[in-house]
C-alpha cells in the first residue's frame, strides 16, 4: 500500500528532455512511469521540480500534464504535500499501455493506418461538435505550422501527426481518444514506415489542402464539412498504400 508520507524520488534521465515539444515530454513521462513500475499514488514531484528536471518551459510542462490527465495517467493534487501523482489505472489506461506494445505483437504501421482510416470520421465529427476557443486557437496555429513545414517531407509528416493527435484530444469519447492517440504515437515512432518521402510528395497539394479544409470545418463547427474532409483524407491515404 502506498504511504503518502514516504515519497520515493524517481530521477528521469535528462537526455529524455532533449525536445521541448510537449508530446515528446508526454511520451517520456509515460515511459518513465511504465519502465519504473510506478504504482498509483506515486508522487512524481511538483510542477517546478519536473520542469527543472526536464529543462522545459512551464507552458510545455502544463500541456504535457493536461494531455496525461486526459489519458488518465496523472493526477494533480493541490495544497501541502500536493503535486503530480500517478493516477489509478482505469481499463482505458491499461488499454493504452497495451497499444504501445503493438510492435512486439507483430502489428505493422500499415495495420495502424487502416484502423485510423476508420476512426478519422468519428474524430472529425467530435472535433467539430466539441471544439473550444482554446482548441480553435491551437488548431489555427498548428495548420499554419503545417503549411510552413510542407516543403520538408519529414518535418511535414511530424506536424501532420501532431495535428491528427490534437484533433483526437478534443473528443469527449475516452475510448476513441485513447485508441486514436495511441495509434498515432505508435506510427510517430517510425514515420518512414508510414509513408516514404517520395510518396508523401505525390499529390502533395491535395494532401495539404484536405488538412486545411478539415481544420477550417472543425473551427466553424461544421460537422458535415469535417466528415466530408475525413472521407476525402481516407481516399488520399488509401491511394498511398
Amino acid at each position: 500500500m502506498y504511504d503518502a508520507d514516504t515519497v520515493t524520488q524517481v530521477t528521469f534521465d535528462r537526455s529524455d528532455a532533449r525536445s521541448s515539444i510537449a508530446e515528446t515530454l508526454v511520451e517520456r513521462l509515460e515511459n518513465a512511469i511504465h519502465r519504473n513500475h510506478l504504482a498509483p499514488g506515486h508522487r512524481l514531484g511538483t510542477k517546478d521540480e519536473l520542469r527543472q528536471q526536464f529543462g522545459v518551459a512551464p507552458a510545455t510542462l502544463a500541456e504535457a500534464i493536461r494531455v496525461l490527465r486526459l489519458r488518465g495517467v496523472l493526477d494533480v493534487r493541490p495544497g501541502p504535500g500536493g503535486g503530480i501523482f500517478v493516477a489509478e489505472q482505469s481499463p482505458l489506461v491499461r488499454l493504452g499501455h497495451d497499444m504501445l506494445q503493438l510492435g512486439a505483437d507483430g502489428a505493422s504501421v500499415k495495420h495502424c493506418l487502416a484502423v485510423l482510416d476508420v476512426l478519422d470520421q468519428e474524430v472529425a465529427l467530435d472535433a467539430a461538435a466539441h471544439r473550444t476557443e482554446r482548441d480553435i486557437r491551437e488548431l489555427t496555429e498548428m495548420i499554419e505550422q503545417l503549411r510552413q513545414s510542407w516543403p520538408d517531407a519529414a518535418a511535414a509528416q511530424r506536424r501532420n501527426w501532431d495535428l491528427h493527435r490534437r484533433l483526437a484530444l478534443i473528443s469527449p469519447n475516452a475510448l476513441l481518444r485513447t485508441m486514436y492517440t495511441r495509434l498515432v504515437d505508435y506510427i510517430s515512432r517510425d514515420l518512414s514506415s508510414a509513408i516514404t518521402a517520395e510518396d508523401f510528395r505525390k499529390g502533395s497539394a491535395d494532401r495539404l489542402q484536405v488538412h486545411v479544409d478539415l481544420v477550417e470545418a472543425v473551427i466553424r463547427g461544421d460537422q458535415r464539412g469535417a466528415e466530408a474532409m475525413a472521407l476525402r483524407h481516407r481516399g488520399l491515404t488509401r491511394d498511398d498504400r
